[in-house]
């Protein structure tokens, strides 16, 4: 194995453990859905991340770091997503969870709106195209196929960081089991909610 593929999985590895967005957003599916909410976000986040690497290796995702209109779009139009779960997260918390007092426990949601959950998350976060292809370049060896070698980076790195998630996530809905007190449920769904505000906030203020 070549010492830049070594550099990439160590470094790969670093950032997945570092927390951003993705996490808030796994951790809230992990607590009002449990292992179905966490397999379901983790597969929409791995599609918008498929995305990205691809457009990445294709050379579009340069169209980021030369369209100051373009990434602007992109990146309001993200932080007004995250903005939303996470108020809906704030919203939500004030309800009691379980029967209602019909007796009926409420629907499901579908598993088709907690995976684009994940997917919109990931998709509308244009710091993931500037960051891949800044980075992934990187680690091409001189001489080297460009487009399978990026091909090759950026899934190993998707894979990495969805593992990770997946993990975490997993441990949350485990903890979800036992946090049967509604105070300290509705305590951990608002840090979650204001989370994701939070990071919606940034994004949107953020000039780099």
């Amino acid at each position: 194995m070549d010492s830049r593929l070594l550099a990439f999985l160590g470094v790969s590895l670093l950032l997945a453990l570092t927390p951003g967005p993705d996490f808030a957003l796994v951790t809230r599916n992990a607590l009002a859905h449990g292992r179905r909410g966490v397999l379901l976000t983790s597969a929409g986040l791995t599609t918008a991340l498929v995305v990205w690497v691809t457009v990445t290796a294709l050379g579009a995702a340069a169209v980021l770091q030369t369209s100051a209109a373009v990434y602007s779009v992109l990146k309001l139009a993200g932080a007004a997503y995250l903005i939303y779960l996470g108020a809906r997260t704030l919203w939500e918390s004030r309800r009691d969870h379980g029967l209602r007092l019909d007796g009926v426990r409420p629907a499901r949601p579908r598993a088709l709106a907690i995976w684009r959950q994940g997917f919109l998350s990931a998709l509308l976060n244009p710091k993931l195209g500037v960051f891949f292809v800044t980075f992934l370049p990187q680690f091409v060896n001189p001489g080297q196929p460009v487009l399978p070698r990026v091909l090759l980076l950026g899934g190993i790195f998707t894979v990495i960081g969805i593992a990770w998630m997946t993990l975490y996530g997993l441990s949350v809905s485990r903890l979800r089991a036992v946090v049967t007190a509604p105070r300290v449920r509705r305590w951990m769904e608002r840090t979650t909610g204001t989370v994701l505000v939070g990071f919606g906030a940034r994004l949107a203020l953020d000039r780099v």
